[in-house]
């Protein structure tokens, strides 16, 4: 029981297990109480028969891979500012990418690369997901100066000062 499906969660100031499932921001509840099913396996078990069945009538789960939301600040999603103090008390810029499975991503510096290109790298990265530093230096090269280079800069919502 200590390990519920992530659509089923214990209640014990409540008494009951609760299910949840969300489909197109739209979420589908139930509780399944002691009280009706005498112990915590037996409410579990009909909370995920009721999620088992509920789930064929949903439609399938939209991802949210590739969705701007309004916490994207950058233009991009998947890209990000990043700065980090150095021991001066200056500033460290860096445009971040990351992806589902590299949460970590890759970073390009501003210091080094400046702000238009570290930004288009970053880019670059997220759009192949790819951690390949020198793949994405090779794809930056040919498209640099380019319309498409200029379509990346056009998406950039924020600059380093």
């Amino acid at each position: 029981m200590s390990n519920l499906p992530k659509n089923l969660t214990k209640n014990e100031s409540s008494g009951c297990i609760m299910a949840r499932i969300m489909r197109n921001k739209e979420q589908y509840a139930r509780n399944f109480s002691l009280v009706e099913y005498g112990s915590w396996k037996k409410a579990e078990k009909a909370a995920s028969e009721w999620l088992a069945k509920i789930k064929k009538t949903l439609p399938p789960p939209t991802t949210s891979h590739g969705i701007k939301t309004s916490r994207n600040s950058s233009g991009v999603v998947g890209v990000s500012l990043k700065a980090a103090p150095l021991a001066s008390g200056a500033m460290n810029y860096a445009w971040h990418a990351f992806w589902p499975g590299n949460p970590n991503g890759t970073r390009w510096a501003v210091e080094k690369f400046g702000d238009d290109n570290a930004f288009c790298l970053a880019v670059i990265s997220r759009q192949r997901e790819s951690a390949d530093r020198k793949a994405v230096e090779r794809e930056f090269k040919r498209i640099q100066g380019k319309p498409v280079y200029k379509a990346i800069l056009k998406q950039k919502m924020i600059a380093v000062v």
